[in-house]
C-alpha cells in the first residue's frame, strides 16, 4: 500500500500507524487510546466494527461448521424437527442466551484496556474468534425464524441448553467484567432454575387459520 494517497497520507506516531487527511480536522490511530473510548459513540462503533470482522472471518465460519459436523448441533435446539437438511432451512449460531457477540467484544476489549495492550479492532476480533475455538464462547444453534423471535424477546431459552464454558469465560475474563454484568448472568441463571424453555405461544399455529383450511377441504 502507498503511504500516501490523494488527500490521504500515511505516518506513524511512535509504533502508531496513523491516518491524516486534509480534509479531516483530525488523525485516524489505528491503535486506540484509553481516551478514545471515553466517546459513548467512538465506543459503540468500536464494537460493532469489531462483531462485523468476527462474522466476517473464515475461523468464525470454520468454528461454526465444527458446531454443526463435530458437535453435531445441526438442528434447531428449539423446533428440534428442523435440521440444516430440510430444503430451505438455515441454522444458524445465536450468541447467548445471557451474553451477546457485542457483550463478549465488550467485555474483552475492557479486558485490553485494564491489560494496557495495544487496542484495534483486529487485536479484540482475533481474541473472540480465539475464545470461540476454545468453546468459551456460549451460544445456541436455531433456525433462522426461532433467530429472530430470540432477538425480539419472544423466546426465553436456559442457560443449560447453551453450547460453550461460560464459567470458563468469567473465570478469565473476571477482572474486566461490570457488576451490571455480573447481575445480568445471576439473574438469568436464577431465572433458568424457575422457567423451562417457552415460546409464550410465538411458534403455534394460528388456530383460525387451521381452522379455516380444514373448513375448506
Amino acid at each position: 500500500m502507498p503511504k500516501n494517497m490523494p488527500a490521504i497520507s500515511y505516518s506513524k506516531e511512535g509504533t502508531n500507524p496513523v491516518v491524516d487527511s486534509s480534509n479531516s480536522s483530525y488523525k485516524i490511530p489505528f491503535y486506540k487510546s484509553n481516551e478514545y473510548f471515553t466517546n459513548y459513540d467512538s465506543y459503540i462503533n468500536f464494537i460493532k466494527a469489531t462483531e462485523r470482522l468476527v462474522r466476517s472471518d473464515d475461523r468464525y465460519k470454520k468454528y461454526i461448521a465444527y458446531l454443526k459436523n463435530e458437535v453435531h448441533l445441526n438442528r434447531c435446539q428449539v423446533l428440534k424437527g428442523v435440521t440444516s437438511e430440510d430444503d430451505g432451512v438455515t441454522i444458524e449460531l445465536h450468541h447467548g442466551p445471557i451474553f451477546t457477540l457485542f457483550d463478549y467484544c465488550a467485555i474483552i476489549l475492557e479486558y485490553f484496556l485494564i491489560k494496557d495492550w495495544k487496542i484495534s479492532t483486529y487485536r479484540i476480533a482475533d481474541a473472540v474468534l480465539t475464545e470461540h475455538q476454545k468453546n468459551r464462547i456460549q451460544c445456541v444453534m436455531v433456525s433462522a425464524t426461532v433467530h429472530e423471535e430470540i432477538h425480539a424477546g419472544n423466546i426465553f431459552i436456559p442457560y443449560t441448553m447453551a453450547y460453550g464454558d461460560l464459567a470458563s469465560f468469567i473465570k478469565k475474563y473476571n477482572t474486566a467484567i461490570s457488576p451490571e454484568y455480573k447481575d445480568q448472568v445471576n439473574r438469568y441463571i436464577d431465572r433458568s432454575l424457575l422457567y423451562d424453555p417457552n415460546d409464550f405461544g410465538v411458534l403455534d399455529l394460528n388456530p383460525e387459520l387451521y381452522k379455516k383450511g380444514n373448513d375448506n377441504d
